[in-house]
């Protein structure tokens, strides 16, 4: 059981980690493809898609809270939040972008044990 905890924190390690990084180069669809490696990798999917959508959360989360730190996104942030109709309360693009990085892990993680279930079942 030990050893199974030890697996799944790894490969979410190693997700996030990558999913980082294909963001930081620019390739902000990044989180699908390591979600789609992670519900390859992982054949459980009750873990699968949690580390594929943490890891997508986390790749966009962190360089917004890493700009936010170091230029403070709070006025352009809040003029978006005003184009899209919501007065200036600048936390509702950046929360609504990091959804756009879960959603990009899940659905990655989802295909790929979704495949998983389809090519495991018996032909009919």
């Amino acid at each position: 059981m030990e050893h199974d905890a030890v697996r799944v924190y790894a490969i979410l390690l190693v997700a996030v980690v990558v999913a980082l990084a294909g963001v930081l180069i620019g390739a902000w669809w990044a989180p699908f493809l390591v979600g789609l490696a992670a519900g390859i990798a992982e054949p459980r999917a009750r873990i699968a898609i949690p580390v594929g959508a943490v890891s997508g959360l986390l790749a966009w989360a962190l360089p917004l809270g890493a700009l936010e730190v170091r230029f403070s996104l709070g006025p352009t942030a809040a003029s978006i939040a005003a184009i899209m109709g919501f007065g200036h309360q600048g936390a509702i693009p950046l929360v609504l972008s990091s959804v756009v990085g879960l959603l990009l892990g899940l659905t990655g993680a989802w295909l790929a044990t979704a495949a998983r279930t389809l090519s495991a079942s018996p032909a009919r």
